[in-house]
């Protein structure tokens, strides 16, 4: 790496050196924001999951209705609830497992 090597960040549209960026992975690929602007992202980012975990209801994604949280799945992995209500991501889930084994049984 060479230290007058410039790179675009994505966030603020500004060149600046490689080492403003932060690695993806170690040696690998360099992250797409510049370190200021990845870091007000993440503070904001963490700031709307902060308050949408402490709101009692939830707007889902799909019917635009505001329903109460025990209306959607619970997400382990991610800590939060699932964009779509129960009844939605039921009819979605059907779709999708009909639409799939069209495409199984017409590939086979």
């Amino acid at each position: 790496m060479t230290t007058n090597a410039k790179r675009t960040c994505h966030c603020c549209r500004k060149a600046k050196s490689l080492e403003s960026f932060p690695p993806l992975q170690p040696g690998g690929l360099l992250h797409p924001y510049c370190r200021p602007c990845l870091t007000i992202r993440v503070r904001r980012n963490g700031r709307a999951r902060d308050q949408a975990a402490s709101a009692a209801t939830k707007e889902c994604a799909l019917c635009a209705q505001r329903l109460p949280l025990d209306t959607f799945h619970w997400i382990k992995s991610s800590q939060t609830h699932h964009s779509y209500c129960r009844g939605c991501h039921s009819v979605y889930m059907a779709e999708r497992y009909r639409r799939r084994r069209r495409q199984a049984v017409a590939k086979a």
